[in-house]
């Protein structure tokens, strides 16, 4: 009896063994496929704003957060909307939603609608087609090419940073919740001008929520600082400087959430 159910244990552990395997193989499957998702969203290119210069990019984490970006010119090439979100969850789930979130959100930027109104139409729409749990944080700006004035709507996102060319620092915080969190929500407008040498940097929480091995947050005020010590470097540069300074402060610690960033800088 004691060889008999040596070996009935032994098999009984291959067979949790070769169970837990599959069940590994179909998650990283599954991840894969939310990647490519993701992915297949991003612009392949961004368009060319007289007077401007862009930067954009997003660098995955170990799974999918679901990190969304576009770059859209409208009016003639004399406006340029600008929508970076981060939905909420991970996997799979995760990259639905940002296919829900980019889908319900073209209609009304092609339409030339204010992005305060954009905002309130995708955030009715996103909340009546997803449960309760199911949002995004979302920062959208619609920027005026000859003027520079940009106004904004921050749904519940991290503050956008407005680098001036003397170095000062501006941060453009929330003026409205999280788009799809909660019925009938509304978006305050909020404004600023951009300069000559000015530069916006819109960014996911992926960067600043960065831990280090004392669970440290990198935090935006080193971002911040990184940002001012490098304000007369192009925006591909700028882009390279933060994050090595990330990879610097992490200290090998494995990214847990993707890191987008969306830079425009008004030229002279």
């Amino acid at each position: 009896l004691v060889p008999l159910a040596s070996i009935a244990a032994m098999r009984i552990r291959n067979l949790a063994l070769t169970e837990e395997a599959a069940e590994r193989k179909r998650l990283e499957e599954e991840v894969a496929l939310a990647r490519r998702i993701q992915v297949a969203l991003l612009p392949d290119q961004l368009p060319d704003v007289q007077g401007y210069d862009i930067h954009a990019g997003n660098i995955p984490s170990r799974g999918v957060s679901g990190d969304y970006y576009e770059v859209v010119p409208r009016a003639d090439g004399n406006e340029c909307v600008v929508l970076v979100a981060d939905v909420s969850g991970k996997g799979i789930g995760a990259a639905l939603l940002t296919a829900s979130v980019e889908a319900l959100s073209v209609a009304p930027i092609e339409d030339g609608l204010p992005v305060d109104e954009v905002c309130n139409r995708v955030s009715r729409l996103l909340f009546e087609r997803t449960p309760p749990e199911k949002y995004a944080t979302a920062f959208v700006a619609s920027l005026e090419r000859e003027s520079g004035r940009m106004s904004y709507c921050n749904a519940g996102h991290c503050p956008g940073l407005v680098l001036r060319e003397n170095g000062d620092i501006e941060w453009l915080g929330s003026t409205g919740p999280p788009i799809g969190l909660l019925p009938g929500s509304t978006y305050k407008l909020g404004e600023t001008t951009l300069g000559a040498g000015d530069v916006v940097a819109i960014y996911t929480d992926g960067i600043t929520e960065a831990n280090d091995p004392e669970e440290e947050e990198y935090g935006r005020e080193r971002l911040a600082t990184v940002c001012g010590a490098n304000h007369k470097a192009t925006l591909s540069e700028l882009a390279a400087r933060i994050e090595e300074d990330l990879d610097a402060f992490v200290r090998g610690e494995p990214f847990a959430d993707d890191r987008t960033l969306v830079m425009l800088r008004r030229l002279r």
